[in-house]
């Protein structure tokens, strides 16, 4: 949400500057972002002056054009061609002087230069609202009323000084904030200052020649509406000072009507809706909802299907609005609309939700009413939006004002006990600050004892409902700076906590992993349920948890694996020239077990691109699964895991090929390389290889003991050794048989060659083998390693069927 410093100082007093504005609110609850500058005239009233017009005569070889002299301070005046109907003499007016750069609306720079004009000298030019850019009138010259003396700087008189904007983080529970005047009420509060509301004691219905019935069909989903007409407006583009205060927010002017309507909205957090009066059939609204599949064409000029959950704002014929969401089109406002209705109303916010969720439509009025608004302001809200078309669009109120409130909105009454703030703050306020911060946020103080009391809570406070919401609201605006630290601290014990040692092994894993290249990301744990019918996980998709009030159509799921987001961290990497990519992630995936709901810890690391940057010693290399392989084992040996593990071969929609690697019966983790077609719908063009460990799962078996030996001094000795082997024999396989010989001279095993060939017979492969040996009490002779390896060969050739090559 922005908010205009400038526009903020309209309804309290503020000395401070924005920087320190922005602190105060940051510190109370309403965090503030950023600040930008916004210069509403930047360069287009640089060299612009204010001059007085000495004399003004008919041009002696032109009808439509005027000779004038204009004093602007100087020793001379100046001689200045003028074809404005409206220029006379003793006017006060906007001169560029020669040399000025002029800006028109587009941005589009005329420099004014020494001219003949019919063969009238012309030493500048008396200029209009259109030839300046603050505004749209161009029939006739800009006549100031003001005593500048000629001379005086054009910003000065029009104080087009430069805006703060600041950006509040807004969370959706402050709905009470999103408005220049709910910021100030704030502030207000926090201050101890005085809030300044715009003065509706003008409003006055002058006439009744517009009339308008009000009917409220379901008064739960809307419980208050107020309307009332305003005759013979004229459309046209709004004010400079309208236009600065909306585009300073980042909103774009349309018209004096429509712009009034955003200009309320965005000063009192009240939406208005404006009508073309002459459009709506039958002089009569109905608030109600239609039929299924009705459709309706919103101003956006775009026809939607409805559902016939839509509250909907209706004429005789048709639907007219979408309540609290967006107008139709043929009651939108326009050049030739004379006659308006306004609307102000207080609707359900769980039914504009609703609606705007189910229609994927997101306004500044819904943003508003999903929220929560205060029921109570409409008619204010109503007033002010009143005279300023009256003001602005010379409009005239034609008709009573409308107000339909058959069931009004209490205050929320909460007990309140001075030991629970007590308590809870761990400090004692005084009850005389406590109702001066209540006060000051318009919370009532009723029924007070020594013990407690009852606050009053108005129905715009949507996030203050319990006692803990009443004292958190102390707190906040007591500050939490305040808070002394005391010599003596205590906590109340809330859950259970990660023990220290788990966070240790995730930081030493972290820092191992970055030590070899890998980047940490964080990525959400929001996703899109689409993603697992990619890999068929029909399971998964039981299992998953959707949300019931999605963001987007793209981010309704808790995620079930790190896959996903992963890939689209790697994407969006890759689509910007950065291919080579070691990540990993510390993440909780979710699911669903019934009525359960359970979180897992997992680690996600993948691997793409090439092993490392270019360089003049080594040609690039691609990453192959080996050194994925090789990450895997690094992590495993540093927390100590057992070497004896199971290693699988996996093939699933996830990998085109993989491994599954498991210990004493429990998975600890699958690696591979990702399925070709999946990679092709998150757009990744290159080969990714993803290990999924099970975090939770690894700490289970982890081996906190450390235990050192002495290295030997006796020199190791060397063996290779070639095996034919059925090719569905795997590495793993022969790993074990090597593990039960129990040998202590056997210190390493390792494939450095797996050959495959018709020679060998159809459905054989050749493993080559490398023996590390090495004794600790002497050295190994060749007698003790052949009678080492030849019963090792033996248990090969029982066990796997394997043949030793000689």
């Amino acid at each position: 949400m922005k908010i205009s410093f400038n526009w903020l100082k309209d309804y309290i007093e503020l000395s401070e500057p924005p920087e320190q504005v922005a602190q105060i609110l940051t510190q109370s609850g309403l965090e503030v972002a950023s600040m930008t500058i916004f210069e509403p005239a930047k360069n287009r009233l640089k060299g612009l002056v204010i001059g007085r017009v000495m004399t003004c005569e008919k041009h002696p070889n032109a009808d439509r054009l005027k000779v004038t002299l204009v004093d602007i301070g100087q020793d001379t005046p100046l001689h200045i061609v003028c074809g404005a109907p409206n220029v006379q003499a003793d006017q006060k007016v906007v001169v560029a002087p020669v040399g000025t750069l002029l800006y028109n609306n587009e941005g589009v720079a005329l420099k004014i230069e020494k001219a003949k004009i019919r063969g009238e000298l012309s030493e500048g030019m008396i200029c209009a609202e259109s030839e300046i850019g603050l505004g749209h009138a161009h029939e006739g010259i800009i006549v100031l009323n003001t005593p500048l003396a000629p001379g005086t700087s054009a910003a000065q008189y029009f104080n087009t000084q430069p805006d703060t904007i600041l950006e509040i983080d807004l969370t959706p529970n402050r709905a009470d904030a999103c408005s220049h005047l709910g910021t100030a009420k704030e502030l207000s509060a926090l201050l101890d200052r005085v809030v300044w509301y715009p003065s509706i004691e003008k409003f006055r219905v002058t006439i009744q020649d517009l009339p308008m019935q009000i009917e409220v069909l379901d008064h739960s989903a809307c419980p208050r509406y107020s309307g009332i007409t305003i005759s013979g407006v004229k459309v046209q583009p709004s004010p400079p000072w309208l236009e600065n205060r909306l585009r300073a927010i980042g909103i774009s002017p349309i018209n004096n009507v429509v712009d009034v309507t955003n200009f309320v909205l965005h000063e009192l957090g009240q939406p208005i809706h404006a009508f073309d009066y002459d459009q709506i059939v039958g002089n009569k609204i109905t608030v109600k909802t239609l039929a299924p599949e009705t459709d309706f064409i919103t101003i956006d000029d775009r026809k939607r299907r409805l559902s016939g959950s839509e509250l909907m704002v209706c004429d005789q014929e048709r639907g007219i609005s979408m309540a609290g969401i967006l107008g139709g089109k043929h009651t939108s406002i326009h050049r030739n609309t004379q006659n308006i209705f306004l609307e102000s109303a207080y609707f359900t916010p769980s039914v504009i939700r609703k609606t705007a969720r189910e229609h994927a439509i997101k306004t500044e009025a819904s943003f508003r009413y999903e929220r929560g608004t205060d029921p109570n302001i409409t008619v204010y809200a109503l007033k002010r939006a009143c005279l300023l078309i009256q003001e602005i669009a010379q409009g005239t109120i034609a008709s009573p004002l409308i107000d339909l409130y058959p069931q009004k909105i209490a205050d929320l009454r909460v007990k309140v006990y001075y030991k629970n703030i007590a308590r809870l703050l761990g400090f004692r306020i005084p009850e005389s600050v406590i109702n001066k911060i209540l006060s000051g946020l318009d919370i009532g103080i009723c029924h007070e004892t020594e013990a407690s009391f009852v606050a009053s809570i108005p129905p715009y406070r949507v996030d203050v409902k319990r006692e803990v919401d009443v004292i958190e609201e102390i707190i906040r605006i007591y500050g939490y700076d305040r808070i002394e630290v005391t010599g003596k601290l205590s906590s109340t014990y809330l859950a259970r906590t990660v023990q220290p040692e788990q966070n240790k092994l995730r930081h030493g894993v972290a820092e191992l992993l970055a030590a070899n290249g890998y980047h940490e990301i964080c990525t959400n744990s929001l996703t899109g349920s689409s993603y697992l019918g990619l890999i068929n996980a029909s399971d998964a998709l039981q299992q998953q948890v959707t949300i019931l009030n999605p963001l987007s159509e793209t981010l309704d799921a808790l995620r079930t694996t790190l896959f996903f987001t992963g890939l689209e961290a790697l994407a969006y990497n890759i689509n910007r020239k950065q291919a080579d990519l070691k990540l990993f992630e510390f993440g909780k995936t979710y699911r669903k077990e019934g009525q359960r709901y359970v979180e897992n810890n997992r680690l996600g690391i993948w691997l793409t691109g090439n092993i490392e940057a270019i360089n003049w010693i080594r040609k690039p290399r691609e990453v192959t699964f080996q050194d994925m392989h090789a990450i895997i084992h690094k992590v495993l040996h540093k927390l100590h895991i057992s070497p004896a593990l199971s290693t699988h071969p996996t093939q699933t929609a996830l990998y085109q090929a993989g491994i599954q690697v498991a210990l004493e019966q429990t998975p600890l983790l699958t690696a591979g390389k990702i399925q070709q077609s999946v990679l092709k719908h998150i757009g990744i063009k290159q080969a990714v290889f993803f290990a999924d460990i099970d975090w939770d799962a690894l700490l289970c078996k982890w081996r906190s003991l450390t235990q050192f030996q002495e290295i030997s001094k006796f020199p190791p000795v060397r063996r290779d050794v070639s095996l034919v082997l059925n090719e569905s024999v795997t590495f793993d396989a022969v790993s074990r048989v090597i593990a039960q010989q129990g040998s202590e001279y056997i210190k390493s095993v390792a494939v450095f060659d797996v050959y495959q060939d018709d020679q060998l017979g159809r459905g054989e492969k050749a493993y080559s083998l490398r023996f590390l040996l090495q004794g600790r009490e002497k050295t190994l002779e060749n007698k003790e390693i052949e009678q080492i390896l030849t019963h090792l060969m033996r248990s090969f050739e029982d066990q796997l069927g394997a043949v030793i090559r000689k």
